[in-house]
């Protein structure tokens, strides 16, 4: 699924959620379907996975969407400044606040308000964001008088809200309240098939946002994108991409395992070339030692960084393995 970053417009329908895999097609449906309805919905995906992008083709594709989308993150501002910076202050609430401001919850007056990491909620928040859901109505810090604003509330988590509910982290009341309708997005590990599609669509994007020629996509590279991981998923991937286009992969790229396919030519290169300018006891430890890296690097990939698997498949005790992914900063 595409991440939009910063600074890219947003203006999007169903069709630009990019993707062949299944679940992509379960996602498309799920967004046209939610759009026409104006109510809670509860985001699930890990970093990285999209979340803001599905938040933002419900709020398009639905009435509210000439009306403004307003995403917060609810974990970067400390528990006794995220009230204040949905519901606003009156003059002279607290110290410092010499005029009146209001809160993102009016700044999104007839839109959506999107709010990630809705897991990171003070108890004190949560229960004024219930209050708010059950009637539209809030009052500012400060504020002697009740104010409403009509906004849709997306919530976005990458944590299991019932878990959280179950620890008394969370409150039961506000997670029926925002557990209405529910999208979950799968990792990018989890829908190979995505990953081309993904890198070409930013290649693409990239080259002719930068004004800069689009290199030719290699085989090998290809593969070492399906092999791949992904712990940052498609944020990751996108990372990966504008490196790329700026002609920083391989070398650059040290996302837990450094190496590529390409390594194998660069071992060829080096026993062809360098190798004949060292004596034979320093060219044949180099060559050993620039072929365990890219054999180390090559297992881990294949089981994504599990290191008892992929000791397994190389044929040596885990520790011993383990010991040799540490020699070339693989873990």
């Amino acid at each position: 699924m595409e991440y939009a970053p910063a600074g890219i417009e947003r203006n999007f329908h169903s069709s630009s959620i990019k993707g062949c895999s299944n679940c992509i097609a379960k996602i498309r449906d799920q967004v046209d379907q939610f759009s026409t309805a104006n109510t809670t919905v509860l985001v699930y995906g890990e970093t990285g996975t999209g979340k803001e992008l599905v938040a933002n083709e419900l709020h398009c594709n639905s009435l509210r969407g000439n009306n403004p989308f307003v995403p917060v993150n609810c974990g970067a501002f400390p528990n006794e400044l995220i009230i204040n910076e949905l519901f606003g202050h009156e003059r002279g609430a607290f110290t410092g606040a010499v005029a009146k401001q209001q809160g993102l919850v009016a700044s999104a007056n007839g839109g959506t308000l999107f709010l990630d990491e809705i897991d990171s909620l003070s108890s004190q928040a949560q229960v004024i964001l219930l209050r708010y859901l059950q009637d539209q109505s809030y009052r500012p810090l400060g504020g002697s008088q009740e104010q409403t604003s009509d906004v849709r509330i997306i919530a976005a988590t990458h944590c299991d809200l019932r878990n959280k509910v179950a620890q008394g982290q969370f409150r039961e009341d506000l997670f029926y309240r925002l557990d209405v309708l529910r999208i979950s997005i799968p990792p990018l590990r989890q829908r190979k098939n995505d990953i081309l599609i993904l890198a070409r669509y930013f290649a693409e994007k990239f080259s002719r946002k930068l004004k800069r020629n689009q290199p030719h996509m290699t085989k090998a590279f290809e593969q070492w994108l399906e092999s791949y991981h992904w712990p940052g998923n498609v944020r990751e991937l996108e990372n990966v991409i504008m490196r790329w286009i700026y002609g920083q992969l391989p070398t650059s790229f040290n996302p837990q395992v450094e190496s590529s396919p390409e390594d194998l030519q660069a071992i060829e290169d080096f026993a062809q070339h360098r190798a004949l300018k060292m004596d034979l006891k320093q060219a044949k430890a180099q060559v050993i030692d620039a072929f365990e890296k890219h054999y180390v690097a090559s297992m881990l990939r294949l089981t994504q960084g599990n290191i008892t698997q992929a000791a397994r498949r190389a044929g040596k005790e885990r520790r011993a393995f383990g010991k040799l992914a540490k020699k070339y900063n693989l873990i």
